[in-house]
This record gives structure tokens, C-alpha cells and sequence, in this order.
């Protein structure tokens, strides 16, 4: 009786308001009745609405690891170690088994710490409605993974319920910071199913970064710098590893810790698909780049001059010369072996120079033409001339750099979707080097990458460098 009560009471008001809003209308638009007006409010007021804007697949599940395995519990927290059965050398894998759960708690804690929701419970999927994470075999995982069983069907807001894994073959030393970024990578799944994995993978690995800054995965810093013609955040998962950098860099450009920067994007894409798309979709804006966009705006900056400044940026690495003049401490604390490459490395006594066999550029991928300066007599002005394929906005920006290496000015063109562009760059007294940064930008000013579709957006340009 006490629930019909509660019930009956939480409903009336409700049917007032909702009464008291019919008869107001009808009152002040007595005559407007006549034409229909009302009973066009009415139909629109109850028929449901339809999304309009782009959408994306919602996630399909996943089948769990099935191999046979012991499940080890955390005493006092939801949480759960699927460890696979080993042959042979049972202490060691109880050791092994111990020591993952103890990571996996930490995980747990340390997501809490930062501010973000609990991780997602899955109903039972892995024996009972904890978190679960799996150890399993290298060719399923390399180091740190999530997977998903699907949409949450509990949730009003988009949801999906998810899982951690983890590579068996892991080092001792890297378990701790793989398990940190496998359960990130499984909790920002879960909160908005509709992101790009590159998005969710750059975020989780950032995460993990400012947890412990030691666990930089070398590897992926030098895929990322050896490959900057490839982009970063877009719709190749393996995007994610220069959209690390990228978000680290934001962070200290805004003047934020990178896990608060990160987690106050991801609170602003929440939202609601169900009853407005298809079931088997969801809606895809706004995304994780329209939210960026927006945050910059709100400060009075561009996207395309945050991207430029990158594209530059991201060259003071690698070697010791170059990192000893980074301007971010996220940059500098890369390994020396992550470094872009050079498309063209030129004297200005070769000059003129016509550059035509340059990887092609996908949207936000950037290549590099350095020109050292003759002595003693070195040239008063170089020039540029770019010309790329039509389609995109082309960036050209020329950094002059001193002895040590240390950025003495810069001058770039317009962004502009006019495929050629020419730059003359004076040449001071103190400059020695010519750095040339190209950098492909999104197709309109007002445009934002689109992580969600993989379209083939490499184009092509040639440089010629000549001097007087």
C-alpha cells in the first residue's frame, strides 16, 4: 500500500501541472483554437522526436576470454581477476595472480581519485555484476584492452557495459600501469559507447601518464613521432599514440592537469540516443573534437593555430639538441629515440630544391624540411612555394632556429584551401637553420575531424625552396 501511495502522490502533481498547462493554453488562445493551433502544439508536444544529426553503430559485444581460468576476488571491493590456469610453476602464478589483483585495486582507487565515476558493473557477465578483468593472451591483447558486451539496458543515458584485459606476457614492472589504462580504456567505453577508440585509447593512456610518468610507453612515443604524416585522433585506432601528445600539449596550453582536462571533455558528450535514433545506433554529436573546438573558442583561440603550434612543437624531441629547446615538459620528457623525421634535409647552397617525393599527409599530419645555412656567407631570404592537392586547407610555416637550435621567430601563410601558398622568410643574423613545417588542416575553418569515419584523406604536395 505504501508503494501505490508513493506512487499515486509522485503522479499528481504531474497531472496537474501538465492540466493546468492544457487549460492556460486554451484560455489564452481561444481564438487560434479555431485554426487548429492547439491541436498542432498538442501533436507536436507527443510525438516523439527524431535526431537529426550524425550517429554511429553502437558497440557490439564482444565475446568474453573463454580459455579456462581461476577467478581471484578483491576482499571488500566489486572487483575480479581472471587469471589463466598454467601448466606448470603454481607459485609463481599465485604470486603473479596476487600481485594483479593488488594493481587492479589500485587501478580502481586511483580512477576514483581523479574524479571520475565508478567503474561499470556488467550484470553478472563475469560470474556476478563486479568489474572484471581478464589476462589473456598476447595475440587477443598486446599490453592493456577493454571490450564490451553491448549497450547498458539499465541506463537512461548511452551506456554500454564493458571489461579490462590484459596481456599474460606483461613484464613484473609494467603491470601496474597497464592495469591503470586497461581499466580507463574499459570506464570510458562504458561512459559514452559513441566515442572513437582512438579518442578512448589517447585518453586512458594520458590518464595513466600523469599517474606515473615513467610509464610512457617508449614504443608507441616512437610511433608516433615517426609517422606524423598519418594525423592523430582520427578514425585508425593507432592514431591514439600522437593524440596523446596532442592532449598533453592542450593540457599545458590551457594551463590544466591533464587528467582534469580530459575528464572535463569526456563529461560534455554524454547523452541520450534512446527513442531518437534506431536501436542499433547512437548519437554522435556532440563529439569529443566539437567539445575540444567549443572549450578553445570559449578561451579565445582556434583550433588551426592549436594544430600549427603542435605540428612546430612536436620537432623539439628526440635527440638532445632538439628536446633541450622543447616549450612543454610533456614533449621533453620523451625518450630520444622519439623524434620526427626530416622529408628533406637541404643546404642553401643546393638551392634551388624541388621536393616532390614527400609522404602524402593525412587530415593533421604535418612533414618536415630542414635547410642549414651556408657559412660564411649564408643567404639573406629563402622562399617557399607549396602547392598540394585540392580539398583541405594547407598550413606553411618556417621556424628560424639560431646556433643552439633555439626557436628565433617564425612566419607562417593563411590556412587556406587555395592549393598553392608562397612564403618569403627573412633571414636574420643570428639564424642558422630553416625549419619548414606543412601541415594538412581540416576542409573548412568551422570543420572538425571526424573520428568516426575512416575515409582515405591523404593528399599530396610539393615544395621548392629557393634562395637569394
Amino acid at each position: 500500500m505504501s508503494r501505490v501511495r508513493e506512487q499515486t502522490s509522485g503522479r499528481a502533481p504531474h497531472i496537474h501541472s501538465r492540466s493546468a498547462l492544457v487549460a492556460l493554453l486554451w484560455f489564452a488562445c481561444g481564438i487560434a483554437h479555431a485554426d487548429g493551433a492547439i491541436d498542432a502544439w498538442a501533436r507536436w508536444a507527443v510525438t516523439p522526436k527524431v535526431w537529426k544529426g550524425q550517429t554511429v553503430r553502437a558497440p557490439d559485444p564482444e565475446p568474453r576470454p573463454e580459455a579456462r581460468s581461476v577467478r581471484v576476488d578483491a576482499v571488500g571491493l566489486p572487483l575480479h581477476v581472471h587469471m589463466p590456469v598454467p601448466a606448470t610453476d603454481l607459485h609463481r602464478a599465485a604470486v603473479r595472480a596476487l600481485h594483479q589483483l593488488r594493481a587492479l585495486e589500485a587501478a580502481f582507487s586511483t580512477w576514483h581519485e581523479l574524479g571520475w565515476p565508478g567503474v561499470p558493473f556488467d550484470g553478472g557477465q563475469g560470474g556476478d555484476i563486479g568489474f572484471d578483468l581478464y589476462v589473456v593472451p598476447h595475440e587477443r591483447c598486446a599490453d592493456a584492452c577493454s571490450g564490451s558486451d553491448g549497450l547498458d539496458p539499465l541506463r537512461d543515458f548511452d551506456a554500454a557495459q564493458t571489461y579490462a584485459l590484459l596481456a599474460a606476457d606483461l613484464p613484473d614492472s609494467s603491470v601496474d600501469a597497464c592495469t591503470l589504462r586497461a581499466v580507463a580504456q574499459a570506464a570510458l567505453r562504458a561512459q559514452d559507447p559513441a566515442e572513437a577508440e582512438s579518442w578512448v585509447r589517447a585518453s586512458a593512456e594520458l590518464l595513466t601518464w600523469q599517474y606515473d610518468p615513467a610509464a610512457c610507453d617508449s614504443q608507441q612515443a616512437d610511433h608516433a613521432q615517426g609517422s606524423p604524416e598519418l594525423g592523430l585522433l582520427n578514425a585508425d585506432p593507432a592514431s591514439a599514440n600522437a593524440g596523446v601528445l596532442w592532449l598533453a600539449v592542450e593540457s599545458e596550453r590551457l594551463g590544466h592537469e591533464p587528467a582534469a582536462f580530459v575528464r572535463s571533455l569526456w563529461e560534455s558528450t554524454r547523452q541520450r540516443s534512446k527513442d531518437l535514433v534506431p536501436p542499433d545506433r547512437l548519437r554522435g554529436s556532440p563529439d569529443l573534437w566539437e567539445v575540444l573546438r567549443q572549450m578553445l573558442l570559449a578561451q579565445h583561440r582556434q583550433l588551426d593555430d592549436e594544430l600549427i603550434e603542435f605540428g612546430v612543437a612536436r620537432y623539439f624531441t628526440g635527440p638532445d639538441a632538439r628536446r633541450a629547446q622543447a616549450s612543454y615538459r610533456s614533449l621533453a620528457a620523451l625518450p630520444d629515440t622519439a623524434s620526427v623525421p626530416l622529408a628533406r634535409e637541404l643546404r642553401s647552397g643546393q638551392l634551388p630544391s624541388h621536393i616532390r617525393d614527400t609522404p602524402a599527409l593525412r587530415e593533421l599530419g604535418s612533414a618536415y624540411v630542414r635547410v642549414q645555412l651556408a657559412e660564411p656567407h649564408p643567404p639573406e631570404q629563402l622562399k617557399l612555394w607549396l602547392h598540394g592537392e585540392l580539398g583541405p586547407r594547407w598550413s606553411l610555416t618556417a621556424v628560424r632556429l639560431d646556433a643552439a637550435g633555439r626557436e628565433a621567430g617564425r612566419v607562417s601563410t593563411p590556412a587556406r584551401s587555395l592549393p598553392s601558398s608562397y612564403l618569403p622568410v627573412a633571414l636574420s643574423a643570428e639564424t642558422r637553420t630553416v625549419l619548414v613545417v606543412v601541415t594538412l588542416l581540416p576542409r573548412l575553418p568551422t570543420d572538425v575531424p571526424d573520428a568516426d569515419v575512416r575515409n582515405d584523406t591523404r593528399h599530396g604536395f610539393e615544395l621548392i625552396v629557393a634562395a637569394e
